[in-house]
């Protein structure tokens, strides 16, 4: 039996060019517009990625938002 540590989930596919273009956009700190289902739009920088969610800071000040990845209907590069 798996302890809970040991359980891994799928993991994020590295090879993707969707994947190494986002990888992109967070080594170079790139500033971008994310449009999500619904209609609402954010602009920030994506800190991390993993196989569910983006992390984006809209702002120094406040604390990174969670972006469900299924939920992202554009991402464009802001510079």
């Amino acid at each position: 039996m798996q302890s809970f540590f040991e359980q891994r989930g799928p993991r994020l596919d590295t090879s993707s060019p969707s994947v190494r273009h986002i990888h992109d956009l967070i080594r170079h700190s790139s500033p971008v517009h994310i449009e999500l289902e619904g209609g609402q739009s954010l602009q920030g920088t994506i800190r991390w990625l993993d196989q569910d969610f983006l992390a984006i800071q809209q702002d120094l000040d406040l604390p990174l938002l969670m972006v469900n990845r299924t939920k992202v209907v554009l991402l464009r590069l802001l510079s």
